[in-house]
């Protein structure tokens, strides 16, 4: 026999009734079936509203008693037809108007008691048992059965308590003799959930959504094979989907895990409904009314679930979180017994605990409702010790509860590091920590403000095979845009590696376009290009912190003091910052140790290799020889693409004014050429290096050769510039004359030594490394204590949209491969 319970959104419309009844005759085609319906969805809520406005004697009662009729006779003309529903419509006509005198006497009394209530919350599951009864009927025989015939209970109404012995007698007794009848097609039963009634026939409720509970108490009386729960969910998940995306359907879990789970939060089962199938052994299954061929999810003694150590992340939110400490409870016994015994009193449910092991304090949860009734119970019972300042009660309202549920936690080093290790470096701050002896579910509070972060990170941790990273990148110029499409030629490459990247926004100067759930980077210039959101760095920060994201990085590809005066907002809304924009690293060094130490303290990773030598690993072999010990003596190269390809050019065959004129023409300066012949690039870089060592030098301490002619580095660029350069060509003409005259060429270098920094032209002897640059190349030799006879030398290009975006697209990777699985 199988028990199939139907509820909420199934219930919702006629069309979903009509869903369900093909599921229940689909059913019935392989064995028995008893089917348990809820209210149509929507309905108790309704009926409920009734008897409030007609304890007031509100003249709206009869409004929203005729609301209910309407929907109640709707569903069976459309379900009946009008010419086939005059019998059924009877009955509900019949059960409408019992409905109406019940409201009509809390009217008269101007109160509903806690028996009225109960009683008009029945009709909802007595109307919608008759109608879907009625509608199965068309295709196969079917019973409406009120299960206040059977479902024995006591006299606690709204959430009455079962009596099991009486009620297993009367279910058996029941049913046996409904199914008792030989001759004829065995009719469906179709049960009313959630209501029961006293032995002298009062009618009560066994708690909201207790029709999950009625098809386990029927279950169990009648040792019924599996008990079906249909919902609008393809079963339980590891998550709530609607806070963590990448939530998934559970194939099994055991009893234990599932009531864990609907303890805390999990609104798929009803956490009552599984004891009495806990106590007969049988499975529930959970499965979708919507999408019926789905497997759903399997509720049984046995819950093995792949290797996943836990089942499933949830959180109970609306807390207040309470801590009660004081010197003067330390090692005194019965603190904890005053405590709970005040809070029982006040009838506070307590959700969590935590304790110190020698009690001087004691931390608690309880709902925000029952907040203020706790802290009244609280300070009367230590009244005496509030009052001499020996103990203190501390209130922290805004709490969320995040529980990590699983089996297969027990005796499994690690797993409470995995979650609290996973929040730390997400920089959510634990409010308090709970663990039962069964090691079954590890709980922690936290600002209910960071909820959905939380969730998100901690089911990442336990569930995500796959490390995933959300990008938003600044800068659309020849460097961003490379990356772009890099990163969309690259997708194939990086999911076979198990790395997913989407990119969640693209911003230029003027706009920006931001969606979490990724941009289509075939389309991304269409998509900016129509944006009406003004960019500025500041707000960015703001929208993606909104977003919530695990795992999120800026790419700064610009080269703007505004995005960089924006990255300590970036920080703090915990996303990691990659970017070939020097500015940071060459901020005035009290701003520069600022946000260093910010970098730090919020955990958020900040990669650079792209501010020194483009793609060339430049900034990972500095720090790579000092982290291994060794010490930097001197740091000497070429650090620019277009110097260095103007010198590697300087022959004396074409003046040196046309070299600069050609390099413009070709794209290889910057917009205003003066930009790079001043030498301010090469010391930013020194700079950067010089820091990297621990020098705390300004970019004022940096001597550098500027080869822009004083008078005119001044005034906006123009085309004239290449004129007057000429001028001076005949002055570089005679220092490579005078450096070919003793075997040797012109390089611009740049030269670190300890705290020394000094960029400009010198001469090299042809043999010299750096002499057989060619092309843009970049060349930079570290001379250090352990490569001290034979400086150990990074070389290859230095300049260009594609190596600089390669050098970015390098720092995208090691990032993912330092996130955690």
């Amino acid at each position: 026999m199988k028990i199939l319970k139907f509820g909420g959104s199934s219930l919702a419309t006629t069309d979903r009734i009509r869903d369900v009844a093909k599921i229940v005759l689909e059913e019935a085609r392989r064995g028995p079936v008893i089917v348990v319906v809820s209210a149509f969805q929507g309905v108790t809520n309704q009926l409920l509203e009734c008897a409030r406005l007609a304890a007031k004697g509100d003249r709206q009662t009869e409004a929203a008693w005729k609301k209910i009729v309407h929907r109640h006779r709707f569903a069976v003309d459309d379900l009946l037809g009008k010419r086939r529903s005059a019998r059924l419509r009877s009955q509900v006509d019949k059960l409408v108007g019992e409905l109406e005198e019940v409201l009509h006497g809390i009217q008269l009394l101007g109160h509903g008691p806690p028996q009225a209530l109960d009683l008009v919350a029945s009709f909802g599951e007595r109307l919608c048992a008759l109608i879907v009864a009625a509608h199965i009927s068309r295709s196969h025989p079917a019973r409406f059965v009120d299960a206040r015939q059977f479902v024995v209970t006591d006299d606690q109404f709204t959430n009455a308590n079962v009596n099991f012995a009486k009620t297993n007698r009367a279910t058996r007794r029941f049913f046996a003799d409904l199914f008792g009848f030989s001759g004829r097609r065995r009719a469906i039963p179709v049960v009313t959930g959630f209501i029961g009634s006293t032995i002298d026939s009062q009618t009560t409720t066994i708690g909201r959504n207790g029709s999950d509970y009625t098809a386990a108490i029927v279950g169990a009386a009648l040792s019924a094979d599996i008990i079906e729960i249909w919902t609008d969910v393809d079963g339980v998940l590891s998550a709530d989907p609607n806070t963590v995306a990448s939530a998934f359907v559970l194939p099994r879990i055991t009893y234990e895990e599932a009531m864990e789970l609907s303890y805390f939060g999990a609104k798929v089962l009803h956490p009552a409904a599984i004891a009495p199938a806990v106590a007969k052994g049988i499975p529930l299954l959970v499965k979708n009314t919507f999408n019926p061929k789905a497997p759903g999810t399997l509720i049984s003694r046995a819950g093995k679930n792949g290797d996943h150590l836990a089942k499933g992340i949830t959180s109970i939110a609306g807390l207040t979180l309470l801590t009660l400490r004081g010197l003067s409870m330390v090692g005194v016994p019965g603190n904890a017994e005053r405590l709970f015994r005040a809070l029982a009193s006040r009838g506070v449910s307590v959700i969590l605990i935590s304790q110190a092991s020698s009690e001087h304090t004691i931390c608690f949860a309880v709902r925000d409702t029952d907040a203020a009734a706790a802290t009244a119970a609280v300070r009367q019972e230590f009244r005496l010790e509030l009052h001499h300042k020996l103990t203190s009660l501390d209130e922290k309202p805004e709490q969320t509860i995040i529980a990590v549920v699983g089996d297969q936690m027990k005796g499994h080093p690690g797993v409470s590091g995995k979650m609290f290790g996973a929040l730390g470096r997400h920089n959510i701050n634990i409010s308090a920590i709970a663990q039962g002896a069964s090691e079954r579910n590890i709980s922690c509070v936290v600002d209910t403000a960071q909820q959905s972060r939380a969730l998100n990170i901690i089911h990442g941790a336990f569930f995500d095979r796959r490390k995933r990273l959300a990008l938003f990148i600044i800068g659309t110029g020849n460097i961003g845009g490379t990356l772009l499409r890099q990163l969309e030629e690259q997708r194939p490459y990086l999911l076979s590696r198990g790395f997913d990247v989407t990119v969640i926004g693209v911003a230029n100067s003027k706009r920006f376009v931001l969606d979490g759930s990724g941009i289509n980077l075939g389309h991304w210039r269409e998509k900016l290009s129509a944006s009406r959101r003004r960019t500025d760095p500041v707000t960015l920060a703001e929208e993606i912190a909104k977003l919530e994201l695990t795992d999120a990085a800026i790419v700064d590809c610009t080269a703007a003091d505004s995005v960089v005066r924006a990255y300590p907002d970036f920080v703090r809304a915990n996303l990691h910052i990659i970017t070939p924009n020097k500015r940071a690293n060459v901020l005035p060094w009290r701003r520069y140790v600022s946000l260093m130490n910010l970098l730090r303290q919020r955990q958020v990773y900040f990669f650079d290799e792209a501010n020194v030598g483009a793609g060339l690993p430049v900034m990972s072999t500095i720090r790579d020889l000092i982290a291994s010990g060794d010490v930097i003596k001197k740091v000497e190269g070429i650090f620019s693409g277009t110097l260095s390809f103007l010198f590697n050019s300087f022959d004396g065959t074409i003046p040196f004014s046309e070299l600069v004129q050609t390099a413009h023409n070709n794209g290889l300066t910057e917009p205003d050429p003066r930009d790079d012949l001043s030498g301010e690039d090469v010391a930013r870089k020194l700079l950067i290096l010089a820091r990297q060592t621990g020098s705390k030098i300004e970019i004022s301490d940096v001597g550098v050769e500027n080869l822009v002619p004083r008078n005119l580095a001044i005034g906006k660029f123009s085309a004239r510039f290449f004129t007057l350069l000429a001028r001076y060509d005949a002055f570089m003409s005679a220092r490579l004359k005078r450096a070919r005259s003793r075997g040797a060429v012109l390089r611009y270098v740049g030269t670190l030594e300890g705290s020394r920094a000094r960029a400009g032209i010198k001469e090299f002897p042809r043999d010299h490394p750096i002499a057989a640059t060619k092309g843009s190349d970049n060349i930079i030799a570290f001379t250090t204590k352990r490569y001290a006879h034979t400086p150990l030398v990074v070389q290859g290009p230095g300049a260009g949209a594609d190596v600089t975006a390669m050098g970015v697209f390098s720092d995208i990777l090691k990032l993912l491969n330092y996130l955690p699985h």
